[in-house]
């Protein structure tokens, strides 16, 4: 009987896997025969490969395995390099890759190819067809936005990001719809990773963490946005908040040493202008609020100290600054899940956070609800 079972445990993996194969058939016919076509997915393990495959009188095939639905690209790329012809646009396609068969249609490009397939890919075409005259709209604005940047021309550029505001508010709600939708697809979690989770506040990420299906959720991008979310809520209102950097002059600094004072924890760098257009709001408050036991302590994910203190310096910051400068792989930013900057979390006297995000010309006024 044990060797009964042993040998169909055995079997298992191979089983898995071959309900993870794909097949894909190509057939654009005005290619020719001196092309290869390549294929960039995550196999069955997760991890990043490639495959390519001859074209011979504009057809090819490509199989493997894969697990999940994933992004993955389709390139057309000629046998011999022509290098006279390096500024060349790449000849490629964007899809969802899943267990099943494909087809790709079209007649000497990649790009302009249809691929059909399994539900992921569906799913993709319908996103993309509820987007296609939103991002049209969106890439004539930011080729009029170039242009105008390179004449110097402001107040076209100030025009022009008035007429982008509504624009991005319904590319916002149509990306919404599709996710509150379609809760069991690979694109919809691909949509809340990259565009939903570059700061995770539970207030305004749950609700579209939570509609997420348990069998999305499972695959190789839903196991990475879990592990950043349990990450972020670290950080969430009512945790208790402790680090320890090496401050602007070398010495090291805890934050538990401010305990008894409200401290805004900054995360920043001299390279982001955001974070910099901040710095400002944060001077008046700290000049208003600085005698009434508050503090900010900075936290910089630059990678050069000259670049870190010279910005300290122009923006006239008298707080506390800290960095091990290793930009995003900063050890209290990976900790805690920073992904994207500016953020910042206010704490109360017993080390409590009690407020995020505190921005703009208000955060004086948002501080000083806390702060008597």
């Amino acid at each position: 009987m044990k060797k009964i079972i042993l040998t169909i445990l055995s079997l298992l993996p191979l089983a898995v896997m071959a309900q993870d194969k794909f097949e894909i058939s190509g057939n654009l016919p005005k290619a020719g025969s001196d092309k290869i076509a390549v294929l960039s997915y995550k196999n069955s393990q997760g991890k990043d490969k490639n495959d390519t495959a001859a074209v011979k009188n504009g057809k090819f095939t490509i199989s493997g395995e894969t697990a999940f639905g994933n992004r993955s690209y389709l390139v057309l790329l000629p046998v011999k390099k022509d290098t006279a012809k390096r500024n060349r646009q790449a000849d490629f396609q964007v899809f969802y890759l899943e267990k099943g068969k494909y087809n790709v249609t079209g007649t000497d490009s990649m790009a302009t190819a249809k691929i059909t397939g399994a539900q992921a890919q569906t799913d993709f075409l319908l996103f993309n067809s509820k987007m296609d005259t939103l991002t049209a709209h969106y890439k004539v604005l930011t080729n009029r936005f170039l242009k105008a940047r390179s004449a110097k021309d402001t107040a076209e550029m100030k025009r022009i990001q008035r007429e982008g505001k509504p624009l991005g508010v319904r590319m916002n709600a149509a990306i919404d719809a599709f996710i509150f939708s379609h809760p069991d697809s690979y694109v919809t979690l691909d949509l809340v990773a990259t565009e939903k989770a570059a700061v995770i506040d539970p207030k305004v990420f749950d609700p579209y963490y939570k509609s997420l299906s348990k069998r999305v959720m499972s695959s190789f991008t839903g196991q990475k946005l879990a592990a950043r979310y349990a990450k972020a809520m670290q950080l969430s209102i009512g945790k208790t908040l402790d680090f320890t950097q090496t401050d602007d002059k070398g010495n090291e600094f805890k934050l538990s040493s401010l305990k008894g004072k409200y401290v805004l924890v900054d995360f920043w760098a001299s390279w982001c202008a955001p974070c910099r257009a901040e710095n400002p709001n944060l001077l008046k408050a700290y000049k208003t609020l600085k005698d009434k036991k508050f503090e900010i302590v900075g936290i910089s994910l630059d990678e050069t100290k000259a670049a870190w203190l010279k910005a300290v310096a122009a923006d006239a910051m008298p707080w506390i600054q800290v960095s091990d400068l290793k930009g995003f792989k900063n050890d209290v930013a990976v900790r805690f899940g920073i992904s994207a900057i500016p953020q910042n979390v206010l704490i109360n006297p017993d080390g409590m956070i009690i407020a995020k995000n505190l921005r703009g010309e208000d955060v004086l006024s948002k501080l000083s609800e806390f702060i008597k």
